[in-house]
C-alpha cells in the first residue's frame, strides 16, 4: 500500500495531509451533484488504489439523488489481467450503453 502512497504523493506533490484542497478537487465525489447521466461502475473487490468502501460510498450518493447507475464487482485488484474477464465488462459496457441509449 506505501508504495501506492508514494505514487500518489509524487502526481500530487504531497500527501492529502499537505494538501487537502486538492485532493478534494480531483475526488469524484466532490462532483457529485453535477452527474445527470446513467453510471455504470466496474470494481474490484481487492482494488487497493480505490478501496471497494469508497465506490459503496460513491454509489450510496448516486442512490441519494436518484441518479441511475449499475455496478459490476468482480473477484480482482485495480483491473484484471485475465482475458476472459476482460471480455466479460466489455460486454457488460456495451450492454449498459444499448439499454441506456433505448437500443435493446
Amino acid at each position: 500500500m506505501e508504495p501506492l502512497r508514494a505514487f500518489d504523493r509524487s502526481l500530487f506533490g504531497g500527501s492529502p495531509e499537505d494538501l487537502p484542497e486538492l485532493y478534494k478537487e480531483c475526488s469524484p465525489i466532490t462532483y457529485i451533484d453535477q452527474v445527470r447521466a446513467p453510471v455504470l461502475i466496474w470494481a474490484g473487490e481487492n482494488d487497493p488504489r480505490c478501496p471497494i468502501r469508497q465506490i459503496d460510498n460513491y454509489l450510496d450518493s448516486l442512490a441519494e439523488r436518484n441518479v441511475p447507475y449499475e455496478q459490476y464487482r468482480y473477484d480482482a485488484g485495480h483491473g484484471s489481467l485475465v482475458v476472459a474477464e476482460t471480455i466479460k465488462q466489455v460486454a457488460i459496457e456495451v450492454h449498459f450503453v444499448q439499454r441506456m441509449l433505448g437500443m435493446k
